[in-house]
């Protein structure tokens, strides 16, 4: 039994409507990122596989759509990296670390699955914009009611590291954005609210750095993003900033204490005191030590991510391998990637990162030039830190955030005839 076709002016009017629906879906996706609920991946998901479809069966159109330095580029990193999980024999017990690099392949469709949206990374701008003002005021309402640490669903650190990534995208310039979400650079420093609240200090650092660019850029009378256009626009902005001279006023107790934490944890460690089992600066010396003592045993190809908690624990003193045994990683990308895949892994993904951080700044605008000096400034104050390509939430930002520019910079090209 055949089922009938849709006719070709069914067939247009389906495509008009997705291309109404397409846009607002995606800016969905961004804005659920942060939010404990799958979805954000099945909005995403939805457009892989429809990438994956129209790549199988439109290969010629769909791969126009495509900036193929890039998409080489991903598919060498990509088996490179397996290939060395395959070589140190960490595969099959170490599935899920040794899959991450896929990510960034695997997510490539999502630029073809998305070709009825007129501007992808607009939709996910926006959304990402939306999504911090949401996240400002869930963290207020937090600290009202209980106080404390929090992470938004997830880790403190982890929750922190994504919400400041999408604070340096939501500084991205889009085309006729909606008033309320328009091109203000007052969303970055609207995410501070709940970062704060997290209480991760390796953040902070890219802020300082979009603080001194801003203000040079006033003192060049740049005043375009700061502009307010109309009086509904001055009265939404005043209670923005009502609501920020508030959190500020919430928060400070946390920022005293995290302050004073800080300073204790510095004191601690110069003095050379025993490690007490708390976190911070000399949970990572501890760590990075240990690590140290076991990268010499596979230098090369690494050993995978597999046992390497115990094993860090193994080579630290007794009074810290009980705390240690809990971390699967050591709290500075640079080690955790030399334990994954080694020396060859670690150039292999410095090399990438390179590439797609220099081929969006040599393309890019002005606006995409900035963003990629404050991305490099926040992997760099996080990453040394903390579990920066050990997350798949992290992983997955920097796979969206590469497609997206390289792409639009490449020029979104729709495989479908113009009438539909």
């Amino acid at each position: 039994m055949r089922f009938p076709l849709p006719s070709k002016s069914a067939s247009k009017r389906i495509f008009l409507f997705r291309r109404k629906l397409d846009g607002w879906l995606f800016a969905l996706g961004a804005f659920m990122f942060m939010l404990p609920t799958e979805t954000s991946a099945v909005v995403f998901g939805i457009f892989v596989v429809m990438g994956i479809y129209l790549l199988l069966f439109r290969p010629a159109k769909s791969l126009r759509h495509l900036d193929r330095k890039y998409v080489l580029a991903t598919l060498a990193f990509s088996a490179s990296c397996l290939a060395i999980n395959l070589a140190n024999g960490s595969l099959p017990e170490d599935m899920r670390w040794s899959s991450y690099p896929l990510y960034y392949l695997l997510i490539i469709p999502l630029a073809v699955g998305a070709v009825l949206v007129r501007d992808p990374l607009r939709q996910f701008v926006l959304g990402t914009r939306a999504g911090l003002v949401v996240m400002a005021i869930w963290g207020l309402t937090v600290t009202v009611m209980d106080g404390g640490r929090f992470g938004f669903g997830s880790n403190a650190a982890n929750a922190s590291f994504a919400i400041a990534f999408l604070a340096v995208v939501s500084r991205l310039q889009v085309k006729s954005p909606p008033w309320l979400l328009a091109n203000r650079r007052l969303f970055f420093y609207v995410a501070l609210i709940p970062i704060l609240i997290s209480q991760t200090r390796s953040v902070l650092p890219v802020f300082i750095v979009g603080l001194v660019w801003d203000l040079f850029s006033l003192a060049r009378a740049d005043m375009k993003s700061w502009k307010l256009a109309d009086r509904q626009a001055r009265a939404v902005w005043v209670a923005v900033l009502a609501l920020a001279a508030g959190s500020i006023w919430l928060v400070s107790p946390i920022l005293t204490q995290r302050i004073e934490a800080t300073i204790k944890e510095v004191n601690v460690t110069l003095e050379f005191s025993e490690f007490t089992g708390s976190s911070g600066i000399s949970t990572r010396l501890v760590q990075w030590q240990a690590a140290l003592n076991l990268i010499p045993e596979h230098p090369l190809l690494g050993r995978g991510g597999h046992g390497i908690s115990a094993e860090i624990a193994k080579r630290s003193p007794s009074y810290n391998q009980e705390n240690l045994e809990k971390y699967s990683f050591v709290h500075n990308f640079i080690l955790d990637e030399i334990l994954q895949r080694g020396f060859v892994g670690l150039t292999l993904t410095l090399a990438y990162f390179g590439f797609c951080f220099y081929r969006i700044y040599a393309r890019g605008s002005p606006s995409m030039q900035e963003n990629v000096v404050l991305m490099l400034a926040l992997t760099l104050s996080f990453g040394m830190l903390h579990y920066l390509l050990v997350i798949d939430r992290h992983v997955a930002l920097y796979a969206l955030y590469f497609l997206l520019l390289t792409t639009a910079n490449h020029g979104w090209r729709p495989p479908y005839r113009q009438t539909a």
